[in-house]
């Protein structure tokens, strides 16, 4: 408690701080000077807009674990795993944490090429030779070492590669081993190799163009002809694109289609390092100093800088672009690795008036023309991107239905009302009416009437069918006519007779304000108590206690059905498994949305839905591409290797319990947002054991001998699911039936003398297992408290990181862009608050956890506590931990937290109150695999019960911890002085 509120308080300051200099900014800089060079914007402009869409946006840093933030390449293998090539050694980054400790001969050396074969082979280039990477195997190409591969193109046959000394490597496999050859050497600085058609192009860091003769190089004489190459690459349409370095006001793009022809594409582009093409065949191009800019085709669309993304792109100067299979762009600078997602939710404001945002409605009518009916009237969208045009000034438009071509039909609390986009005219309809609801019904239009009911419109009026509060209408086809009203009540109507209200459950009466779908599927109803299904003439509640105000179903190539819910509390999705029923995931500000106030919903096509919010437009893409999974740790009575699932896992007699935790990969879904079904099966393929939940670990426990299999499956949070992960298990029965009788006469023989004691003392053990299971039961309740706690702290970390320090960066450009005098004290106060946000992140959500591992953490806690809290700067540091621990320890990641939370405790109690000259810190495994740590100081010592009374509760704290865990923890004051800390667990 007293650790969050320091936390409020900093950020509270931070807050007072940053607003008071965006005051200053807006009143000292009225008519900043604007950019004329093409995609730049002034630093307000791009706040107004691109702030709204920041989310799109993500870094992985040397906060993160990078090994250095130059990064050079980018690829993925088909794991999902994204790999890093940066001037410090090869990382991986697995959607949690990146790692760096993979392959020891590469560690700290420069990276300057990655590809992926179709194989799923991993090739990197590197200063120190070619190496491959395949099914955990790690092999270095020996006639390249020593070299420095500067590109790699795979080929359909064989595998080419570069040097910076101009060599040419071609590797060929046969019978599972790479035979190498040298094609060519010169005295040339290769960069890139590619293809057009038959034959091999290599661009020169001098000679522009080259290719290859009698195993020395040739100049390709082309118009024009840039000389200094630094990438080619080919498009889908095996065009081959060259990115060369420009002078400033040119670009360095050509494209070729036939040699020697080269056309430039775009201007003002500069120098190009890196092309990468989407799954579209758009291009990615990234420059030297002019960001990242966007080409459909071969046409110029959008450009990004540090400028215009409010800092989120970290740099301007791109070193590499890569496109991972569901389309999200990874951008390599000198800053660090930006992630982009295109497809992430687009929030438009409609209107820069506030109540012209507040959206009632949305529809989709003819040609791709979106409409949406506000609080200030009807505007009107030919499609992403076009803006919003407003057509009809009015009060509140609460219904929009389609009344013939370019003509539509719209409901306000003034009546009924039609608008001619071809003459841009507006007719009454039917006047004196508050209507909430249109309809069109066997060629009949209906609407509902908040005052009156469900009115039939006609030519001389309305007639009036049904007198009640109605609010919602849905025609299924021309079958029915679904009515629902602020009561609860649902009525029928088949074009003659109007049916007696349809019951809901007696305290679930709720106002309908929303009807969808048919008969096969079902009847959908969004009221102000959840969400209902109505089929086969029983109402079933799904979504209970949200105010969910409309529902979409839409179905995909596949005729497979998911259900979008528009609700006050934010997006839900629903999707019927065959194992669970009806499984929902939800969405809301936390993933980009504008507001989680939503009140209508539309399906442009079975890939996107356009969203009503109280702040504007939210356009939203369902992405299908299937998560992956794979296992993170296997453990029994030891830690099984991943690699033995694919045999099956056996546990000996009597070993009868096993713990499975996950990984789930996707770049469009936050770890902490996937769901996960665990399903066990015995031998005759019923269910055991299913669950259905967000956490990774699946614990299958005293299961009876026999053969059994596992299938694990991954949920993103639109709910496609990842292939199952399948494995079997053996649970191995007694070994030999005469041990087994002889141990079972044993077992009567001490029944029988047993007997009498077990009778009298039933009662105290009927007591002692009541009170044991209700301390488990304590104890896994605390323990679960004190994750949730965790991943709280994770994700306020995590957003302070991604939002508050982007605009804190975008602060820092207005800095630089306004002449003042106060400009670099404006700079160091912005500086000084972004570390100590990120010293608060830290603190929240240790990331050294999760990015280096278990042993190199606390190493580096050692250190920092010495640096951060001490403010004596020579007190020496000794960190002893045995050999592959990380790789050893049965130990999972919530009991990691723990440990280090303790050790981080005790470390920073040595520190203030021991004056200690020197600090030990070890750490291992038993021979039972029991860990120990111990940490030790040589100061004058200290009594943790005193600090704990004078100080706060940090004694308390460490002892609550180990319960927690199950732990055991001792202090010692040796005779020689200091204090010693021990832990057992």
């Amino acid at each position: 408690m007293i650790e969050t509120l320091k936390h409020s308080r900093a950020l509270r300051h931070a807050f007072i701080f940053v607003m008071a200099i965006v005051f200053v900014f807006a009143f000292s800089n009225p008519n900043p000077t604007a950019q004329t060079s093409p995609g730049d914007e002034t630093p307000e402009e791009t706040l107004s807009r691109s702030s709204r869409n920041l989310h799109q946006w993500g870094t992985i840093s040397s906060f993160h674990g990078l090994p250095s933030e130059r990064v050079r390449a980018i690829t993925q293998t088909a794991e999902g795993f994204i790999w890093f090539a940066t001037d410090n050694g090869l990382a991986k980054f697995d959607g949690r944490r990146v790692r760096t400790d993979l392959y020891s001969n590469l560690a700290s050396v420069p990276i300057r090429a990655l590809e992926v074969a179709d194989d799923n082979t991993l090739w990197i280039g590197s200063q120190k030779g070619a190496y491959f990477v395949r099914d955990g195997s790690f092999n270095l190409i020996e006639t390249t070492e020593g070299s420095t591969i500067t590109s790699i193109f795979i080929d359909k046959d064989a595998v080419f590669l570069t040097s910076d000394t101009g060599i040419v490597y071609r590797c060929s496999e046969s019978e599972g081993a790479f035979t190498t050859t040298v094609l060519m050497r010169d005295e040339v600085p290769l960069q890139a190799i590619s293809r057009i058609g038959p034959d091999l192009i290599l661009g020169s860091q001098n000679s522009g163009l080259l290719s290859i003769e009698d195993g020395s190089s040739k100049r390709i004489i082309t118009r024009p002809s840039p000389f200094f190459i630094n990438v080619l690459k080919r498009d889908l349409s095996e065009k081959l694109w060259v990115g060369a370095r420009s002078s400033f006001g040119n670009s360095g793009l050509f494209v070729i289609d036939k040699l020697p022809g080269l056309r430039l594409l775009g201007e003002n582009l500069g120098t190009v390092n890196s092309i990468a093409f989407d799954p579209n065949g758009n291009a990615w191009i990234g420059t030297d100093e002019r960001g990242i800019f966007y080409f459909e085709g071969e046409e110029l669309r959008k450009r990004y800088t540090f400028s215009n993304t409010s800092g989120s792109l970290r740099s301007n100067q791109i070193l590499a672009v890569f496109v991972d299979r569901e389309g999200v762009i990874w951008i390599g600078t000198d800053e660090g690795v930006n992630r982009f997602d295109p497809y992430s939710p687009r929030n438009e404001r409609v209107s820069d008036n506030t109540q012209s945002n507040f959206v009632r409605v949305v529809e989709t009518v003819e040609d791709g023309v979106q409409l949406a009916g506000t609080n200030r009237g009807l505007y009107i969208s030919k499609g992403e991107g076009l803006g919003w045009q407003n057509v009809v000034e009015a009060k509140t438009i609460y219904a929009i239905r389609n009344n013939g071509k370019e003509k539509w039909l719209f409901g306000t609390p003034l009546g009924l009302f039609e608008y001619n986009a071809k003459t841009g005219s507006t007719e009454e309809v039917l006047e004196d009416g508050d209507i909430r609801a249109i309809s069109k019904f066997r060629g009949s239009t209906y609407v509902a009437d908040f005052g009156r009911g469900l009115l039939r419109v006609e030519a001389d009026g309305a007639s009036v069918l049904l007198r009640k509060k109605v609010v919602s209408l849905h025609a299924d086809e021309n079958r029915t006519l679904w009515i629902g009203t602020t009561e609860g009540e649902l009525f029928s109507y088949d074009g003659n007779k109007m049916s007696d209200p349809i019951p809901m459950a007696e305290d679930k009466k709720a106002a309908i304000w929303s009807i969808a779908g048919n008969a096969e599927d079902g009847i959908w109803l969004s009221t102000n108590k959840g969400l209902f299904l109505r089929k086969e003439g029983t109402i079933q509640a799904l979504l209970q206690e949200l105010n969910v105000r409309e529902t979409v179903m839409i179905k995909d190539a596949e005729g497979n059905m998911s259900i979008w819910c528009a609700a006050e509390e934010g997006l839900f999705a629903l999707k019927f498994d065959e194992n669970y029923g009806w499984i929902s995931s939800s969405s809301d500000i936390e993933q980009g949305f504008a507001s989680q106030n939503m009140f209508s919903l539309a399906a442009p096509s079975d890939s996107s839905i356009l969203i009503g919010t109280n702040r504007g437009i939210v356009r939203k893409a369902i992405t299908r591409i299937p998560p992956y999974i794979t296992a993170d740790r296997v453990l029994s009575q030891r830690l099984h290797q991943p690699s033995e699932l694919a045999t099956g896992i056996i546990l000996e007699y009597p070993q009868n319990t096993l713990s499975v935790e996950v990984t789930a990969l996707s770049s469009r879904t936050f770890p902490e947002e996937f769901q996960y079904s665990f399903l066990l099966f015995d031998s005759n393929d019923e269910i055991v054991t299913k669950r259905f939940t967000d956490r990774e670990e699946f614990l299958m426990e005293n299961l009876d001998p026999g053969e059994y299999r596992v299938e694990i499956r991954a949920f993103d949070r639109n709910l496609t699911n990842s292939e199952p992960l399948i494995f079997t298990l053996l649970v191995e029965d007694a070994p030999f039936p005469l041990i087994a009788t002889v141990l079972g006469i044993l077992l009567l023989i001490a029944v029988a003398a047993l007997i009498w004691a077990t009778i009298s003392q039933r009662q105290i053990f009927r007591t002692s297992r009541e009170l044991a299971n209700a301390n488990t039961q304590l104890n896994t309740a605390r323990l679960d408290l004190a994750n949730e706690a965790e991943r709280e702290r994770h994700r306020i970390a995590r957003d302070l990181h991604d939002q508050t320090l982007a605009d804190l960066r975008h602060l820092l450009l207005i800095a630089d862009e306004v002449p003042t005098e106060r400009t670099g004290e404006f700079r160091t106060q912005i500086e000084g608050v972004s570390e100590e946000i990120r010293r608060i992140c830290e603190d929240l959500s240790p990331s050294v956890l999760e990015n280096i591992g278990f042993t190199a953490a606390l190493e580096w806690e050692l250190s920092n506590a010495v640096e951060q809290v001490s403010d004596v700067s020579n007190i020496e540091t000794e960190f002893e931990a045995a050999d592959n621990l990380d790789e050893s320890l049965k130990l999972n990641r919530a009991e990691q937290i723990q440990i280090y939370r303790i050790a981080q405790e005790i470390l920073n109690n040595m520190v203030r109150h021991s004056s200690p000259h020197k600090i030990t810190l070890r750490v291992g495994l038993t021979d039972e695999g029991v860990l120990e740590l111990e940490i030790a100081d040589d100061g004058i010592g200290f009594d943790p019960e005193k600090v704990t009374r004078k100080k706060g509760r940090g004694l308390t704290n460490i002892k609550a911890r180990a319960q927690l865990i199950k732990a055991e923890i001792e202090w010692q004051r040796p005779e020689t002085g200091g204090t010693v800390f021990s832990l057992r667990k």
